[in-house]
């Protein structure tokens, strides 16, 4: 197990790609459940109500589908099972590193923004997973990392607008 773990590190430092992870169908699942899962106990955690879950669960199978999709669409899709498992591997990772600072996010004022190390970390993490994503995609489709960056990008400000469209508040 912690010879995974550490090809998921070796994966989001750039070391290796998707290619070295089996393509184990019950690797796949079990990742599938173990990421589903650490994202539903953080949103949970973070105070998030019962529509958060839904759209954290919505995101998850929007995230295989996009994969699914991006790589039948350049005809790989004979390495999804890879792909998705160092994406859903790298992102656990991501979430674990990310978690302990949530509780510190809540802003004092709206109206005023403070740049704060919690702040900074989140926004690092999500630059660092934009950049994951794009490594893995590049080795995945065999296309040039600055094609793939772009792709995750527009993705990433699609997911985004999303979760901010369905969790908007009701007045």
């Amino acid at each position: 197990m912690l010879r995974l773990i550490l090809v998921f590190v070796d994966i989001m430092l750039h070391r290796r790609g998707p290619q070295d992870v089996p393509s184990s169908p019950f690797l796949f699942w079990l990742l599938l459940a173990t990421s589903l899962g650490v994202e539903l106990a953080v949103t949970l955690w973070a105070g998030g109500s019962v529509l958060a879950v839904a759209v954290a669960v919505l995101v998850t199978g929007l995230n295989v589908w996009f994969v699914w999709a991006l790589l039948r669409l350049f005809n790989h899709q004979r390495r999804f099972r890879q792909t998705m498992t160092a994406l859903l591997g790298a992102d656990t990772i991501l979430s674990l590193l990310h978690a302990p600072f949530i509780p510190f996010l809540e802003v004092p004022d709206p109206e005023q923004p403070v740049l704060t190390i919690p702040v900074l970390v989140t926004t690092f993490v999500f630059l660092w997973a934009i950049d994951i994503n794009a490594f893995v995609f590049s080795r995945a489709l065999a296309r040039p990392y600055f094609l793939c960056l772009a792709i995750v990008i527009a993705y990433a400000l699609l997911i985004v607008s999303l979760q901010a469209t369905l969790l908007q508040p009701v007045t």
